[in-house]
């Protein structure tokens, strides 16, 4: 049996080849970091927008009890939005209802795009249909954009 000797002309990677993976691992990160940030922000909003729209839900089946529309019938109730959580400027019958739902405190906007200035959703009764009308004033869609007002 001949043994093979191992060939000591191959001994890893140059320099220059070690160089040049790292800047071409460099300049990916350097490109795909950006899109990955933007991903990252769209999914932010649209939980925030999809909880939000879930306490907007829970108002609308919480306004079913009588009490709650004799008080909004009195005024409106504003619902504010924050990192801290959700608070209420208003009916403490619609509160009621409402925690008994869901935990105001867990209601919380994560996206940059609302760290300044979250959705405020207003709660008030049509005179007209005399039924409970939700909208949100400072709703965005898409990172970057404008606040709209949305109705639910």
């Amino acid at each position: 049996m001949k043994r093979e000797q191992k060939s000591l002309t191959n001994k890893g990677f140059s320099l220059v080849e070690l160089i040049i993976v790292v800047a071409i691992m460099a300049v990916l990160i350097g490109v795909l970091a950006p899109q990955y940030l933007r991903y990252v922000e769209k999914t932010r909003l649209q939980k925030d927008n999809s909880s939000i729209a879930e306490v907007a839900n829970v108002i609308k089946m919480a306004s079913a009890e009588e009490t709650v529309i004799t008080q909004l019938s009195t005024g409106s109730v504003t619902y504010n939005f924050g990192p801290t959580g959700m608070t209420t400027v208003g009916s403490t019958a619609l509160d009621a209802e409402i925690k008994a739902t869901i935990d105001p405190a867990e209601v919380k906007v994560t996206s940059n795009t609302y760290s300044d200035a979250a959705p405020v959703l207003k709660v008030e009764v049509d005179s007209t249909s005399k039924q409970i009308k939700v909208s949100a004033t400072g709703w965005i869609d898409t990172p970057g954009g404008t606040g709209d007002t949305k109705t639910f």
